[in-house]
C-alpha cells in the first residue's frame, strides 16, 4: 500500500511538474525574450524594448507593428543575429529591397518586416522593428 501511495506521489508531481512547464511564460523555460507585440519575433540578447515608437494596429488586410529596441551590442552582431534567426522561423530574406546597409528585410507568407539597425556607436545599437501586409 505505501509502495502504491509513493508511486502516486511520483506521478503527481511530475504531472505538477510538466503543467508548471507548460504554462510557464517561454522566455523563462528558453531563456530567450521576445518582442512584446510579437510573439515569435525574438529580442537579441543584450537589446531591450524602449517603448519609443511602439504601436500594434490590425486592419483588414493585416497588422502593422512598429517597435524599437536598443543595447550595448555591436550592429554587425545585430545584423548576423537576425540574418541567421529569422529564416528558422519561416522569414525569407529580400536582399534586392534592401537599399540602404543598416536595413534588413523579410517576408513570410502575406507580411513584410524591416529591421534598421542604427549604430549609436560602436558598441551600443538601435534596432527598430516594423512588419507591414504586403
Amino acid at each position: 500500500m505505501t509502495a502504491s501511495k509513493n508511486r502516486i506521489g511520483k506521478r503527481g508531481l511530475a504531472l505538477a511538474l510538466l503543467a508548471a512547464l507548460l504554462f510557464m511564460p517561454r522566455t523563462a523555460i528558453a531563456g530567450d525574450s521576445y518582442l512584446d507585440a510579437v510573439e515569435d519575433m525574438p529580442l537579441m540578447e543584450g537589446l531591450a524594448e524602449t517603448g519609443d515608437g511602439g504601436i500594434i494596429f490590425d486592419k483588414p488586410s493585416g497588422r502593422i507593428v512598429r517597435s524599437v529596441a536598443e543595447g550595448d551590442v555591436a550592429p554587425a552582431e545585430v545584423r548576423a543575429f537576425y540574418v541567421n534567426t529569422l529564416p528558422q522561423l519561416g522569414w525569407t530574406r529580400a536582399e534586392q529591397y534592401e537599399l540602404i546597409g543598416e536595413l534588413l528585410i523579410f517576408r513570410r507568407e502575406s507580411e513584410q518586416l524591416e529591421i534598421q539597425i542604427v549604430p549609436v556607436s560602436p558598441s551600443h545599437t538601435e534596432v527598430r522593428f516594423s512588419i507591414e501586409p504586403m
